[in-house]
This record gives structure tokens, sequence and C-alpha cells, in this order.
């Protein structure tokens, strides 16, 4: 059982519901504790729970047939993953794995679909994230398919800011995470990153990259500078 409910308040699961459904939260969810590397599930695996990180960070990954990584998303307290399972009995298309050690706060099937006969605004908040997650995803595959380098590693650092990665835009990230992000080099982020801190969009030192100019690296992101 889960006895702070301070974090769920603030998730997307949760807006518009009345106080009382965090009481019954309480009961439904259940904090698990993940160390450091630990899969929490694989592409491919039946899915029966959703997940929300109270602590920690997560990666969300799918592994192609050429052992090749492509990321999709780094998620920090406060974020949902795995909400697709509690609505069809697909497998998961996507792999989870903690990047530090975590603590992931888990709805299972059974439990969501007796709190949202009591409180339905919770299933309309899943659909909005769902839909949340498709705009996302129709302006990476356009990103990824159309822009140049300089283009991908802005959209994935935007991506990265305004999910709330980091504190104020600082990040401590690897040129890897940032490649598998953005769908390109290890070799490419670095000369692109180099790129944008002579410019005084970035900062990068000692691990972290931080945004500096939010404005003029979206104009990166859409080929405007």
């Amino acid at each position: 059982m889960l006895r702070d409910t301070t974090l769920l308040a603030q998730t997307p699961l949760f807006q518009g519901v009345p106080p009382q459904a965090l009481e019954i939260a309480q009961e439904a969810f259940t904090a698990r504790f993940y160390p450091a590397g630990t899969t929490v599930f694989k592409a491919g695996d039946l899915g029966a729970a959703l997940y929300v990180v109270q602590q920690g960070r997560v990666r969300i990954f799918r592994t192609y047939l050429d052992e090749r990584e492509r990321v999709f998303a780094f998620l920090g307290p406060g974020e949902v993953f795995g909400e697709m399972s509690l609505l069809d009995e697909e497998p998961r298309s996507a792999s989870a794995e903690v990047v530090t050690d975590s603590v992931l706060l888990v709805l299972y099937r059974e439990a969501y679909q007796g709190l949202i006969r009591r409180y339905p605004q919770v299933a309309h908040n899943i659909a909005g994230i769902l839909a949340k997650r498709l705009r996302e995803a129709d302006l990476e595959l356009e990103v990824l398919s159309f822009e140049e380098a300089r283009g991908r590693v802005a959209y994935a650092l935007l991506k990265l800011y305004r999910q709330g990665f980091g504190e104020n835009g600082r990040m401590k990230l690897t040129h890897l995470e940032l490649a598998q992000l953005s769908g390109t080099s290890r070799e490419t982020v670095t000369r692109v990153l180099h790129a944008l801190k002579n410019e005084g969009l970035l900062r990068v030192t000692g691990g972290y990259v931080e945004i500096v100019d939010t404005t003029t690296l979206e104009e990166v992101l859409y080929g405007l500078r």
C-alpha cells in the first residue's frame, strides 16, 4: 500500500478527480524499489500494470535485431509509463529499465478497473496521456525523418527539458544517451553539442548539458538557424 499520495496528486493521471480518489488510489498502488540497471519489463512481455516514477530515473527503449537500441524517453518523478497494458492485452511495445536506484508505484489492471468504476475521470486522463504520446510520436517521426543532425539533437534536448529532466535546464546526460534519443551516432552528437556550445546555446561541462537559450534552440529544431 502507498502511504504518501502527494506525488500522485501531481501526476496527469489524477487531474480533475476529487481528493477521495487519492484515498482509494492509496490502497490501489504498490510502491516497489528497483536497483539501478533492473529491467522493469521487456518489449514483448505481457503487461498487466501501469507505473508512476516516485523516485529515480527510468529509460524507455527498444532493441532491434541488429542490437541497436532506440531510446524513446528518460522519465523522472511524477511521470507515467506502461499505461497501454491497462487498456488491452497486447504485449509490451517497448522495454523499461531503471537507470538509477528507483521507487516505482505500480497499479495492476484489476486495481485500475476498480478505480475507474468509482472515478471515470481517471480513464479519461489515461486517454489524455495516450493522446499526448501520439502527438509527440508524430512530431518525433517528422523530426527524425526530415531534420538534419542539428535538428534531431535540438529536439531531443528540448524534449528532455520539457519533461522536467534535470534541474533548470541542466541535465546529466551522456553523449551515447543523447545519440540514442536523437537517432544519430555518438560522434555526431559530440560534434553538434560542440557547435551549439560555441554558438552560446548550451553549456557542456562535467557530464552535464545545460540549455542556455530554449527559444533559439527551437529555431535550430525547425531549421531556422
